[in-house]
């Protein structure tokens, strides 16, 4: 419970600046977590619609093995243009999170400042080194807010990266199996 209220004590101490950070990391994290959680679970050869892919070759009255590569490697090329494409928009839209974390950050070190300065303008004795050490703080707040926020996130996002790197590579395995397979039934 102490660090509930240590937590909401550095929010208001932090100023204005300190909820749109909490809604910013929200939804950075909402973001990162969710397409963590899809990159890691997708099996992207699982999505190839083989049944569309018979009731096309079906369609085209036409049975030559050739086609029926074709077709299966349009459906894999299809399958991976989504997935890069979906990755693609999420981590831009993230990626604009992140940049905005710390900026936000020296925002409220800018306004902390200005806080600053209007105590010391001030010149009313122990008022005045009040005003100063609140906006002091706001300022420091207000920074390490942002950069707790955007530095693991950099962390994460990489790691997306990295499995649906890994992913894309796995779907590039199975239409080359696939295509090997097919060249192989062809000439058998």
């Amino acid at each position: 419970m102490e660090t509930v209220s240590s937590i909401v004590e550095s929010i208001k101490a932090g100023g204005a600046v300190m909820y749109v950070l909490a809604i910013l990391s929200y939804y950075l994290y909402w973001q990162i977590i969710s397409l963590l959680i899809y990159v890691t679970r997708i099996r992207l050869h699982e999505q190839i619609d083989t049944s569309r892919l018979e009731s096309r070759v079906a369609n085209e009255d036409v049975n030559s093995a050739e086609f029926r590569m074709e077709l299966t490697l349009i459906s894999y090329e299809d399958v991976l243009w989504q997935f890069r494409e979906f990755i693609r928009n999420r981590l831009r839209f993230a990626g604009v999170l992140l940049v905005a974390a710390p900026l936000l950050g020296l925002l409220g070190t800018v306004l902390g400042m200005l806080d600053m300065f209007h105590g010391l303008s001030l010149r009313a004795g122990h008022q005045t080194t009040i005003l100063v050490a609140e906006g002091v703080k706001q300022s420091l707040i207000t920074t390490q807010t942002g950069l707790t926020i955007a530095i693991p996130a950099i962390f994460f996002i990489y790691w997306i990266r990295r499995v649906s790197n890994s992913r894309e590579l796995e779907l590039l395995e199975r239409r080359v199996l696939s295509a090997e397979s097919q060249l192989g039934q062809e000439n058998a």
